[in-house]
């Protein structure tokens, strides 16, 4: 009888720890069956630089300049024909056969519903959840929580920072937006920060445009970073105040960064066939960068902006123009994803613009004779989109929600939106994100 009892009770252990016992996914990573996480890599593209609907999911062109020309200047991104008319811009090949719209759920109207819309607002306002009612300090950082810190805070099991990257096309403030000033946050929670443009200096990136082999200058110039890079990766956590990387995970970094420095002929860069390097643009050294980054470290959270887009404040064409290209630098970034045997099938990537711009236009005309645009807080620079791409099994496909009289999802529903995918929103407190997530994008 007690050999049959204890059968009995260590069959019944057996089955229950087979019932909750974690498996390995094909990524690598380790957690329980619960269902929580959706995928295990998130990419979210920030459209800096203000895109207004009526160019982008409108597809009008340039209707609003008072042309008869529409059409679809974003074919990667966008279902739709071309413009065939008025053509102002260099049209590129779409890198993609189907459009991520097809692959995905178009948000096609949203809204940015409270406080100014400039730029390090909108930004703000997208990385950390949270409107802001005021014009912001751009020497300091956030009020309100980023979505790096809730994500290196509550996931479980936690990650390095290794996992977390924020590379912007810019400057400015916007380093500041890897972690908040929030007290139970901070730069222990943060993100690695990367701004490409800055380390590739000017030189480097005409070396990458052209395929160059490397002057004395430019080695002398590598030797240089090499230099600051060593001093640095020296220093202890308290030397150097901000994100703190294991010894490792330094190491790991400065090779990456040092190896894209000493070759830049390898960076793969994301040009159409038979497009000179010269039309390669900062937006799209910052996306190159990004696969770098991705490629190498397999990061679970990955921000990317753009801002060449800002050039509509006095130049239309050019508007166009980087808008074109900024969708085929996506367009090329998700083929690149499925091209990985870890990130493809377990990424979804997000799009969506900082803010609008102004319904219309100021008094400068470019060399085409189009008016140019800004973003002073009026209605239609609130108006937004975004799309949501991914693996079948997890995001709806070629689904469209939202109309201008009804508009589906705000810019703070990034955030939550993220965290429930990454399976963390239920352990952020409450009360910290006043969006939701966008839940009607999952099967």
């Amino acid at each position: 009888i007690m050999k049959r009892r204890e059968f009995i009770k260590k069959a019944t252990l057996t089955s229950a720890g087979a019932l909750v016992a974690p498996y390995i996914l094909p990524s690598g990573r380790l957690f329980a069956p619960t269902g929580a996480r959706k995928v295990n890599h998130v990419v979210f593209v920030l459209f800096g630089g203000g895109i207004r609907n009526q160019e982008s999911v409108g597809q009008r062109y340039l209707l609003d300049q008072g042309r008869p020309a529409s059409g679809n200047v974003m074919n990667n991104m966008l279902t739709g024909a071309a413009p065939t008319s008025n053509i102002v811009y260099n049209p590129w090949t779409p890198i993609l056969t189907n459009s991520l719209q097809s692959q995905g759920v178009l948000f096609k109207e949203m809204r940015y519903t409270t406080g100014p819309t400039g730029h390090y607002n909108g930004h703000t306002v997208a990385m950390t959840g949270n409107y802001t009612a005021t014009g912001l300090n751009l020497n300091i950082n956030p009020e309100h929580p980023t979505i790096f810190e809730y994500y290196r805070k509550h996931n479980s099991p936690t990650e390095t920072a290794l996992k977390a990257w924020w590379l912007s096309e810019g400057l400015g403030p916007y380093p500041s937006l890897n972690f908040s000033r929030h007290k139970d946050y901070g730069a222990n929670y943060g993100a690695n920060y990367l701004c490409p443009s800055r380390f590739i200096t000017n030189t480097g990136l005409n070396n990458l445009n052209n395929a160059s082999s490397y002057q004395p200058d430019d080695v002398t110039r590598i030797e240089t970073m090499k230099n600051f890079f060593d001093v640095n990766f020296d220093k202890s956590a308290n030397d150097l105040p901000g994100i703190i990387n294991t010894r490792a995970d330094k190491e790991k970094i400065k090779k990456m960064l040092l190896g894209t420095l000493q070759n830049l002929s390898s960076l793969s860069l994301p040009l159409p066939t038979g497009i000179a390097g010269s039309q390669m643009t900062s937006d799209l050294l910052n996306i190159a960068t990004s696969w770098k980054v991705l490629e190498t470290f397999k990061p679970e959270l990955t921000v990317i902006n753009t801002f060449n887009l800002d050039v509509c404040h006095n130049n239309f064409s050019g508007y166009v123009q980087n808008l074109h290209k900024a969708d085929y630098g996506v367009g090329w970034l998700w083929n690149k994803i499925q091209s990985d045997p870890v990130l493809a099938n377990d990424t979804i990537m997000i799009c969506m613009p900082e803010h609008g711009r102004n319904s219309t236009p100021n008094s400068i005309v470019d060399s085409n004779g189009l008016r140019a645009y800004d973003h002073t807080s009026d209605q239609n620079s609130r108006e937004i989109f975004s799309l949501i791409v991914g693996p079948p099994s997890v995001v709806k496909q070629n689904v469209s929600f939202g109309t201008s009289a009804s508009p589906v999802g705000e810019s703070v529903d990034i955030v939550p939106t993220i965290a429930h995918i990454l399976g963390f929103d239920s352990s952020i407190p409450a009360g910290m994100l006043p969006g939701r997530a966008l839940t009607e994008a999952f099967i």
